[in-house]
């Protein structure tokens, strides 16, 4: 039993080491004020160009999980996350910024955004302050404005309390981050027994490894882009969201247990909002069945609006 411990133990900490030796991004691209934002590129690169938005607390390498790409998928990794620099002090539309300087030195001219689950609202601040090259946003599962949000709610609720406790979520990140490096616990062992079926069906065991590797990641050099995010989710946006005029795709599953429905009802203050409701998916399993199909509709020719199931 203690050489089995032993072993265990050994492995942990050869994969710890290859995950901070791992290689590094597709692309590291330095921004004026000498930042570096790490970005991997998936997918078909004679496709249309779609900036991927990680979600909460992930990493660039979370769009690697997604399988059957018909775009040009470039992951963004926000300030703090992996190997890109964090940037102390941080505001939801400090994003715009750093993805229109990405853009110009890849000579990216105009582009769709998705941001799956926390990485909605930096595509909704792109989608409201780059609006001349932003041709359309897709927020997936995403995490809504915190007002009109019950505080004490599972799941999107939890993340809020973290925003307004930046104390305690630094400890909790801190505390957290060695016990995924070394294995000690889990993706499986973080999202818990609750989530419904479609969720569970989709976390097996291949997706559960990458989906460690793509946290580890994230949080394993540094938790303060985790951190940050948390705060920013619990501030005000500072984004009108009726000042939107891009097309903008809403997909929510009808079995999510972290994003509650009513949660969803400050984004129809979206001018040209399509909600797409799928009944019987979850949180994870909404992105990782449907990534296709939502990224397909992204970038189709305007058409019009979609009513609610």
């Amino acid at each position: 039993m203690v050489s089995g411990a032993f072993h265990r133990l050994r492995r942990s900490r050869q994969t710890a080491r290859r995950d901070r030796q791992a290689a590094p991004p597709s692309l590291a691209v330095r921004l004026p004020d000498g930042r570096v934002i790490a970005v991997e590129e998936y997918g078909d690169p004679a496709g249309p160009t779609v900036l991927y938005f990680h979600g909460w607390p992930a990493s660039r390498l979370e769009a690697g999980l997604i399988l059957g790409l018909p775009v040009r998928l470039l992951a963004f990794g926000r300030p703090g996350y992996g190997r890109s620099s964090p940037h102390p002090g941080r505001t939801l539309l400090d994003w715009p910024r750093d993805v229109a300087d990405v853009a110009d030195r890849l000579g990216l001219q105009r582009f769709y955004v998705v941001g799956v689950s926390g990485g909605a609202p930096f595509a909704v601040a792109c989608a409201y302050a780059l609006p001349q090259r932003v041709r359309g946003a897709a927020l997936v599962c995403p995490v809504p404005p915190a007002h009109g949000v019950d505080p004490h709610a599972s799941g999107v609720g939890l993340l809020y309390r973290l925003g307004r406790h930046p104390v305690l979520a630094h400890r909790l990140f801190s505390t957290v981050r060695p016990l995924l490096r070394h294995q000690v616990i889990t993706p499986r062992t973080l999202v818990g027994g609750s989530l419904p079926a479609a969720d569970r069906e989709c976390l097996d065991r291949q997706t559960l490894s990458g989906l460690a590797r793509v946290w580890r990641e994230g949080v394993g050099r540094s938790v303060q882009g985790a951190a940050a995010d948390a705060g920013i989710y619990a501030r005000d946006w500072q984004v009108p969201l009726c000042g939107i005029t891009v097309p903008v795709d809403l997909w929510h599953g009808g079995e999510d247990a972290l994003i509650p429905r009513y949660a969803l009802a400050a984004f129809e203050a979206i001018p040209n909002l399509r909600l797409h409701l799928v009944p019987d998916e979850g949180h994870c399993s909404l992105a990782i069945r449907h990534a296709p199909r939502i990224l397909e509709q992204l970038t189709r020719e305007p058409q019009a609006a979609i009513p609610a199931a």
